[in-house]
């Protein structure tokens, strides 16, 4: 026994100088917080040819640093429910925010906004910023599919822009594909723009701009992208339908 004796002492110290970084990897898990489900959780897997993985409000504030809060803003052209899911846009930590209890109704107008403290997650995961982060609002059904409606939101610090002049939907595809993307008002087939990406590598994201919007009126418009997949021909089509309103604070 005396001989182990120090062998013992050694593996205690060692697993009490693990416990404070154990603990603290265990609380960076995705877990309810407060009046949403938050944190580190296994790689998403999915199932589809194309995903959308953000539908925003093009916007980028001068900020250096990440503050103590983020606000996630999103109009409604009228009441309905939404499922927000904000999350890394190219996997590092895989942060993941969703299930989103709002402490009040989500109603028409821009007035819909969802703010959480960094402090507890984000400010954790060494050199994450808000620009690495997706934010998707879709509306009346939580689950992906080949065709979305969504709130875009802008995703802001302290400041939000007065107006939507642009738009960023992020995607990303399974497989490399050959892919066009175009946005037509939502009763209409001539297109307001258009964007050809040629061939498009599998596994990681790519965005659609659409930096005219200003110059369009408000209204439904529906994004359509289209194309196949290089290695087998097999057809890609996702629409992700949206409400173009471009007075932030209208």
């Amino acid at each position: 026994m005396s001989r182990l004796g120090p062998y013992v002492v050694a593996i205690v110290l060692a697993a009490l100088a693990l416990s404070p970084a154990l603990h603290a990897q265990d609380s960076l898990q995705y877990q309810k917080r407060d009046n949403r489900f938050e944190g580190i959780k296994p790689k998403p897997v999915s199932g589809f040819d194309v995903e959308l993985l953000a539908a925003q409000i093009d916007y980028h504030e001068d900020a250096p640093d990440l503050g103590e809060r983020l606000h996630a803003r999103f109009y409604l052209d009228r009441q309905r429910s939404v499922n927000l899911v904000v999350r890394e846009l190219d996997y590092k930590h895989y942060y993941w925010l969703d299930r989103v209890e709002p402490h009040d109704p989500w109603r028409a107008g821009f007035g819909n906004t969802f703010e959480w403290p960094t402090g507890e997650v984000l400010k954790q995961l060494r050199g994450l910023q808000p620009h690495d982060l997706g934010v998707v609002a879709r509306l009346d059904k939580p689950n992906p599919s080949a065709d979305e409606a969504v709130a875009p939101v802008v995703l802001y610090q302290s400041d939000p822009p007065r107006s939507a002049d642009s738009y960023v939907f992020y995607f990303r595809v399974r497989e490399e594909s050959v892919l066009k993307a175009s946005i037509f008002p939502e009763s209409g087939d001539r297109a307001v723009f258009s964007q050809d990406f040629g061939r498009q590598a599998g596994g990681r994201p790519f965005a659609v701009k659409w930096t005219g919007a200003s110059a369009v009126p408000a209204g439904r418009y529906r994004l359509v992208l289209r194309g196949f997949v290089s290695s087998t021909n097999d057809p890609i089509v996702q629409v992700v339908r949206f409400y173009h309103q471009p007075k932030v604070g209208g």
